[in-house]
């Protein structure tokens, strides 16, 4: 006897960072790595909140340990972590080394020294920023601006290999309502939908 499993395809096990889909552009992430080793092995990922920048950098990271590269993933709470990214930069090889950081403009004052000690060093570093810090003269590498169209091909994605229902849908209407209403923001956009699939999915199997 088969027992159905229900899962919200906008868990956040299924659009947290690197667990989205990376959808091929005009930029692909392999293209995105020779471009860092053009521009000096050092650059910025910018965009407004939920545009991608997280999942982007996860798949950044995913594919250059895959090409060989030693990976180390760190995000930035407060100026605190400063001392960590520190130890890192210190203790890392520039030539094998690849240092992915989330949250890079928390850093404050504390990014101006640590991006001083890294030109320095050498290292090979991709961070991402809301907006470029005054204090960080590295060059954006890739610009960050979520469409309607990617959050509808992004929502069809997640719908077609994780929904427990092929019943339950959403109109092209109603998915650019919510893509409008949060300027945007694809994480938000996705909360809501979550919302929207509990009520549903209780509709249609419990009838309530």
């Amino acid at each position: 006897m088969s027992t159905f499993v229900f899962q919200n395809p906008f868990s956040t096990r299924f659009v947290q960072p690197g667990a989205i889909p990376w959808l091929a552009t005009d930029t692909s992430i392999d293209s995105l790595l020779f471009r860092l080793y053009d521009v000096g092995n050092r650059a910025i990922i910018c965009g407004p909140h939920g545009s991608g920048k997280s999942t982007i950098l996860s798949h950044f990271a995913s594919v250059a340990q895959r090409k060989g590269l030693k990976v180390h993933c760190l995000r930035i709470r407060s100026w605190i972590d400063a001392i960590r990214v520190m130890r890192v930069f210190a203790t890392i090889n520039p030539k094998q080394s690849l240092v992915s950081i989330d949250s890079w403009e928390l850093l404050g004052f504390f990014g101006w020294f640590l991006c001083q000690f890294a030109d320095f060093r050498g290292l090979r570093v991709v961070v991402t920023v809301h907006e470029k810090p005054w204090w960080n003269n590295w060059p954006v590498l890739l610009h960050m601006k979520a469409d309607n169209k990617t959050f509808c091909l992004l929502v069809d994605e997640l719908m077609t290999k994780y929904a427990g229902s092929k019943t339950i849908k959403f109109s092209g209407a109603m998915l650019k309502d919510i893509f409008q209403r949060h300027s945007g923001n694809l994480r938000e956009g996705f909360f809501e939908l979550y919302d929207h699939y509990e009520r549903q999915s209780r509709i249609t199997f419990y009838g309530k």
